[in-house]
Formats: structure tokens, sequence, C-alpha cells
């Protein structure tokens, strides 16, 4: 099962995901994840206020949903206050139908 986990909040980014990346990575789980571009460069459409800024996701290929917490929790941004993350499951790849 394929979850997203969206890194967010108002709190400074938390930029040492090193123990999450090399777990992840070593279990073979961890599909891709990227940093974005600050969130005063975004576009939000319709123009109306920011929701909560995202400033990284990563998606992983695990088990179950569990073994997607599990791994969600050695992200600092789970334990830092203002700061969150969300996971979320995957439901269908848009560009595997090209």
């Amino acid at each position: 099962m394929k979850f997203l986990l969206i890194l967010q909040g108002e709190g400074e980014p938390c930029p040492d995901r090193d123990d999450f990346e090399r777990t992840a990575y070593d279990s073979g789980e961890l599909v891709c994840g990227e940093v974005l571009a600050h969130p005063q460069l975004a576009v939000h459409l319709p123009d109306r206020a920011a929701p909560t800024p995202i400033d990284a996701y990563y998606v992983i290929d695990v088990e179950s949903r569990e073994r997607a917490v599990e791994l969600a929790r050695l992200l600092p941004d789970a334990r830092t206050i203002g700061r969150s993350v969300e996971v979320r499951a995957v439901m269908h790849s848009t560009a595997a139908d090209f």
C-alpha cells in the first residue's frame, strides 16, 4: 500500500530527517520524497488565505497503515510543536494509465 506523508506546519521545518530516510530506504519502503519551495512562492486557487504550509512530502510503499504510521513517527516533524505529519493513503496512481 502506498502512503503520502505530508510534512506541514507553521513552525520552522525540521531539516534532519536522516533516521526516517535511512530506515525507509534500507527497508525498500521509500518510493520518493521532495522538499518544496517556500510557501510564499506558491499560488493558491481560488485566491484566498493560504492553508497550513506544506514544506515536504514522502511517498512510501508499506504493508499496512500501521507501518506507515510507525515510519511517520520517525520524522522529527511529528514531535515538534507547530509541526505535523499527515499520513494519507494513495488511492490511484494517475500516470499509470499513460
